[in-house]
């Protein structure tokens, strides 16, 4: 089997797989053919062996000794005429002496050359096989005794095995055909079946050549109604696809992102420093524009930051890190801070919390998502306005939910609030980068939550809420 790991490479797996099955079932058959071929051949042995056995049970009641000599006696009364036909289908015998010397012979043998004595010096029966005549025979000697116990002589009967081996030859030509023609089939079937099994896998291959860099959303075709294998891997290779697509996507995005808002100020700031180099100034002047320089690099630098914040939540698995955490106690640890920084800005604060409420997630991602929400309450709510903080256990659930009587916004912005630098319409002028809710939804959703908002409109005020699977209270161990 060593020389079908040596075919060539260049070969398909149709024609390996169609060859190392057409070689195994040539020697399963083989071996198969083999032993049955031995078992007929020793059974038809053993039942020729039974014909002579007969036959001489038939003769022996008509053998006599006279003078230390066997003698067949009132043998024209056997029934059987075995002894006197020619042919496959006649029988053999002769009576001979201790020493083997020939004493008496059927008719038949007058037909036939001489056949040689083969018994041996043994007191027991025997039995050859041998050619006469050129064609296969089996001798069987019965050793004669007398009352005494003394050997008085031997009873040959012998018949020509022909028919027995033209059956085997037979049977060996049908079982050589047999395998034969079972193996080509078997070849031809188990590469058609082959190909057919591997057909999916050049679909596969044929589509995987046309994706290239900027094609990454065509996707490996999935056979509908089968799950095996090449469907696994086809899924596999689909899922793959898909982060890596997500993955040049992030890519693509932070680069724009980053172009589109870095370009403005850096524009801004080489027109300013461009306009303080055109002619000698006062040093009050140049202290102005190099303070303007320094708010724009700060803006700048708070940009990248965000972006590159943006870009490591999305590519760190926070499933990892996350833990069971009480949202409650992390809520009341920020109170504190924030209370003095919305007494500072006139609003009112309300916090509406219950015993515990347990979420899985890391917690120093937590505080930023508070941070960001109450941030935004904060800047967008004018003095005398109210920012209330609630923490709901629902069914299965941990909600957070931040209400603002601010600015608001229009209902049709809710869904780009979270896209990077979106500033909706009554945000436009305020401070601010526009990443904030977009890492608030990034962290949400990389710890397995959601987050939504919704305002009545432009001056009601916003609500902004956040959906995280709740976990069951952690054991402490004494």
């Amino acid at each position: 089997m060593t020389w079908l790991r040596r075919l060539p490479h260049r070969w398909s797996i149709s024609v390996r797989l169609a060859l190392w099955y057409a070689v195994t079932l040539l020697v399963l058959l083989g071996l198969f053919a083999a032993f049955s071929y031995v078992s007929f051949h020793m059974a038809r042995h053993r039942d020729f062996d039974q014909h002579l056995i007969h036959e001489t049970r038939q003769l022996m009641p008509f053998v006599q000794e006279r003078a230390g000599v066997p003698v067949f006696v009132a043998l024209d009364t056997l029934r059987s005429v075995a002894y006197q036909t020619d042919g496959i289908y006649g029988t053999y015998v002769r009576l001979l002496r201790p020493d083997g010397r020939v004493v008496y012979e059927s008719p038949n043998f007058a037909r036939h050359d001489s056949l040689p004595v083969r018994v041996q010096p043994v007191l027991d029966v025997q039995v050859y096989s041998h050619t006469w005549e050129g064609k296969p025979a089996r001798t069987r000697y019965t050793p004669l005794f007398d009352e005494a116990g003394l050997l008085f002589g031997w009873l040959e009967v012998t018949g020509f095995e022909w028919s027995l081996h033209r059956e085997l030859h037979h049977l060996g030509l049908v079982l050589g055909l047999g395998i034969v023609l079972s193996v080509l089939l078997a070849a031809l079937g188990g590469y058609w079946l082959a190909r057919r099994a591997l057909q999916p896998v050049a679909l596969l291959t044929a589509t995987a050549r046309q994706m290239g860099a900027d094609n990454l959303a065509a996707r490996l075709p999935v056979p509908g109604g089968v799950q095996d294998e090449l469907t696994e891997l086809a899924e596999t290779f689909n899922d793959l696809l898909a982060r890596l697509a997500a993955s040049l996507e992030r890519e693509r995005r932070f680069t724009d992102n980053a172009a589109h808002e870095l370009l403005t100020p850096l524009s801004a700031l080489r027109s300013e420093l461009e306009v303080a180099l055109r002619r000698p100034r006062q040093a009050a002047y140049y202290r102005e524009v190099l303070e303007e320089a320094l708010r724009d690099v700060e803006r700048m630098t708070e940009t990248v930051r965000g972006l590159l914040h943006l870009a490591r939540l999305e590519r760190t698995d926070a499933h990892e890190r996350a833990r069971p955490t009480d949202l409650v106690e992390r809520c009341q640890s920020h109170l504190k801070d924030w209370q003095a920084r919305f007494e500072q800005a006139g609003l009112r604060f309300e916090a509406v919390l219950p015993g515990q409420a347990w979420v899985c997630v890391v917690p120093e991602y937590l505080d930023e998502v508070l941070d960001n929400l109450l941030s935004n309450a904060c800047k967008y709510t004018p003095p005398g306005g109210r920012v209330r903080l609630e923490v709901h256990r629902l069914d299965g659930q941990i909600r957070l939910r931040v209400t603002d009587t601010g600015i608001g916004f229009d209902p049709a912005e809710a869904a780009h609030l979270f896209d990077r630098f979106y500033r909706g319409r009554s945000a436009e002028g305020r401070p601010g980068s526009g990443l904030g809710l977009a890492i608030v939804r990034a962290i949400v959703e990389a710890c397995g939550g959601s987050v939504r908002a919704w305002s009545p409109g432009p001056g009601k005020g916003s609500t902004f809420e956040v959906y995280w699977p709740a976990c069951p209270v952690p054991v402490l161990s004494a």
